[in-house]
């Protein structure tokens, strides 16, 4: 099963979620976080560093496990999600390639009333993770 490792920059109590294009394969249209496939050789942290810097030209600084899940949706593209909290990094976050179409900064409350999100599990997690850091402000 293929393992995919991804990064939620948060900042000022918001997430960066990246807009993906409508030409993908698995999850056209659908908001998610910038990342992608575990290499071989490769960890998935190692994945996500690698990933950030070519999607959105960001270079996690200080990131923490966040937890992972199992996507079985759309069927026959199930995969591994490893999910990391990236609370520092060096660089403006923007569009590189034409993986994405937008970039755009979410709350907590926008979150958990937003329908496109790809995979779908990771809007639990990501309010977990804003509230979880609105409560340390």
């Amino acid at each position: 099963m293929p393992e995919i490792a991804i990064g939620a920059l948060i900042g000022n109590g918001s997430v960066l979620l990246a807009r993906r294009n409508s030409e993908r394969r698995t999850h056209p249209d659908r908001w998610s976080l910038p990342g992608g496939h575990v290499e071989d050789g490769e960890d998935a942290e190692t994945a996500m560093r690698r990933e950030l810097l070519e999607e959105i030209g960001v270079m996690p600084q200080h990131w923490l496990f966040a937890g992972e899940f199992v996507s079985e949706s759309p069927p026959g593209a199930s995969a591994t999600f490893h999910v990391y909290h990236v609370d520092r990094w060096q660089g403006s976050p923007r569009l590189i390639g034409d993986e994405h179409t937008a970039l755009r900064w979410f709350t907590a409350a926008e979150i958990e009333c937003e329908t496109e999100l790809a995979p779908p599990q990771i809007g639990k997690i990501l309010t977990k993770l804003l509230l979880q850091q609105s409560g340390k402000d």
